[in-house]
């Protein structure tokens, strides 16, 4: 009977601990919300990027601009802990180290994208609330 009691309660604990954890990695992908446009610019090259889909992952579509010309590339994008994962259409997957440095500021530092500081884009649009007369 003990046995049963102490495999409960190990069982309680633990749906405790996988609750937390995922409460709190939806705590950091709202944080970070990710999915917009962001842009950045390094050594004088500009970048844009767009990240279209959910909180965890979907496509993106990354455009720079410099003194070399421009650069496009699109593809999957998804999170995964602290790494941002690039699949592009036609070139080889690449991970970067993603940080979040305020709310709307991230950086990412990987392959191709060395240390970039990126801020979201926001439009100046305001919806206006239409009264129901």
């Amino acid at each position: 009977m003990r046995t049963l009691i102490v495999l409960a309660l190990i069982g309680v604990v633990g749906w405790a601990l996988l609750r937390s954890l995922r409460e709190q990695r939806r705590a950091w992908l709202d944080r970070l919300a990710l999915a917009g446009v962001w842009s950045g610019e390094t050594d004088g090259r500009r970048y844009r990027l767009e990240l279209e889909g959910g909180p965890e992952g979907g496509r993106y579509r990354e455009r720079s601009d410099g003194p070399e010309g421009r650069r496009e590339e699109s593809g999957r994008w998804s999170v995964s802990g602290h790494t941002l994962h690039f699949e592009p259409d036609e070139a080889a997957p690449s991970d970067c180290e993603l940080r979040l440095f305020a709310p709307g500021r991230i950086g990412l530092h990987g392959p191709g994208r060395e240390r970039r500081v990126y801020e979201r884009r926001s439009d100046n649009v305001v919806p206006l609330r239409r009264d129901a007369r």
